[in-house]
């Protein structure tokens, strides 16, 4: 009796303690960080309103993007122009592997044209010097670099490392600030150079590519985390506003209908129309809701400030020190905390 009354105690201890749910992610007080943003093309207008709403909160903006011609020369689309902040707000750069082809298409995120690009050292001296051009006749504070579909093929990233020390060298002797950004897949044990800031993107763990879900939850984050320890020099994480829209999804995403990006504002339209009651999820601090319509089931995940706020209290408290956010546009920024 006494040993079945021994294995009864310790049957309750187990599911009182180590069976205990996480308490629900959430924001609150944490280490200063400083806070960035993209600016996008497409989205001028409103992410400039957005900007001049809370400006004082900025510590940064990103013109996104300069990205390249038919001939894989850079090119900065003059309508970049328009996406400079009023004030003396930092301003970079971001240079991406989007190239244009013959009768104005574009092929996203080129691999292979960074790996001409990078092949040889005289190849990316080349580049290298081309982008500081670039940046100094557009008069920007910095410049980041964004090529992405790249990371798992280990020769091009060697090339890639390679590439991170001359341009930081470049950059430091033209006085211009670089950020580096890599994928979540992204390989972060190599040796990159030590100059420039690397910003991670802890964002897509679900969107057009899945089924229904969180663009990052507390797992995601924990892990990118763990990844970043290999990095060199100063650390920074991307988090993404808004969310993603799945129609008649099944199969964890493999079988639906249409799948797309959709920023906060559309998010609470849907939800406004077709009154629905956005839940918050424990583990993401991410809003969800369902509806119907035409015959059709949607599901739709999305963040907001609450949302924001618990991920950078995450990523603050883990020893990140400064955020940015993808994109001006795609979330009310009032409200947001720097500490």
């Amino acid at each position: 009796m006494k040993y079945a009354a021994l294995a009864l105690a310790a049957a309750c201890l187990f599911l009182t303690s180590g069976c205990r749910a996480e308490k629900p992610l959430a924001g609150g007080s944490h280490p200063p960080v400083t806070l960035s943003s993209w600016g996008v093309s497409w989205d001028r207008e409103r992410g400039m309103e957005e900007y001049e709403k809370t400006a004082d909160l900025c510590d940064g903006i990103s013109l996104f993007a300069a990205d390249f011609d038919e001939k894989g020369n850079l090119h900065f689309p003059e309508n970049l122009e328009n996406l400079r902040p009023k004030g003396n707000v930092p301003v970079y750069l971001t240079v991406v592997n989007d190239r244009a082809l013959p009768g104005g298409k574009m092929v996203e995120k080129d691999r292979e044209m960074v790996a001409k690009k990078l092949k040889t050292e005289e190849s990316r001296y080349h580049h290298v010097k081309d982008i500081i051009r670039l940046a100094k006749e557009k008069r920007v504070d910095g410049i980041e670099v964004d090529y992405e579909k790249i990371g798992q093929d280990r020769e091009l990233m060697n090339h890639f490392c390679d590439f991170t020390r001359m341009l930081d060298l470049e950059a430091r002797a033209a006085h211009l600030k670089v950020r580096i950004i890599l994928e979540p897949s992204t390989p972060m044990n190599l040796p990159y150079s030590e100059g420039p800031e690397y910003v991670v993107m802890m964002y897509n763990l679900y969107g057009t590519h899945s089924g229904p879900g969180p663009k990052a939850d507390r797992d995601f984050i924990e892990k990118m985390l763990k990844k970043m320890v290999h990095l060199p020099g100063k650390k920074a994480a991307a988090f993404s506003t808004g969310g993603c829209l799945w129609q008649d999804s099944h199969l964890f995403g493999l079988l639906g209908g249409k799948k797309k990006y959709i920023t906060e504002i559309e998010a609470i339209r849907l939800a406004e129309t077709h009154h629905a009651v956005p839940e918050r999820d424990p583990e993401s601090a991410a809003l969800h809701f369902s509806y119907k319509e035409n015959g059709s089931s949607y599901d739709v995940w999305y963040g907001d400030r609450e949302t924001m706020n618990a991920w950078i209290t995450l990523a603050a408290n883990e020893g990140i020190s400064s955020v940015s956010l993808w994109r001006l546009g795609g979330v009310d920024m009032n409200g947001l905390r720097k500490d």
